[in-house]
């Protein structure tokens, strides 16, 4: 093998024993809180898409009455 393929297949190796020891070192308390934080995070971004969305169809209703 070439020393450039057997370089990157040991970085792979690396990052994925690195991952997996983060993934599986954590327990039960440490995965929920970063779940959560994903659900939250997630919810928060939804919240601001729609409230873009609502602001948008208010303004365009105003443009609308200001017409007439």
């Amino acid at each position: 093998m070439e020393h450039e393929t057997i370089t990157g297949i040991a970085g792979k190796v690396t990052y994925a024993g690195a991952g997996s020891a983060i993934f599986f070192g954590m327990t039960a308390n440490e995965f929920a809180a970063i779940g959560g934080l994903c659900i939250g995070f997630i919810g928060l971004i939804v919240n601001i898409v729609f409230k873009v969305l609502a602001h948008k169809e208010l303004k365009e209703h105003h443009e609308r009455v200001e017409k007439k």
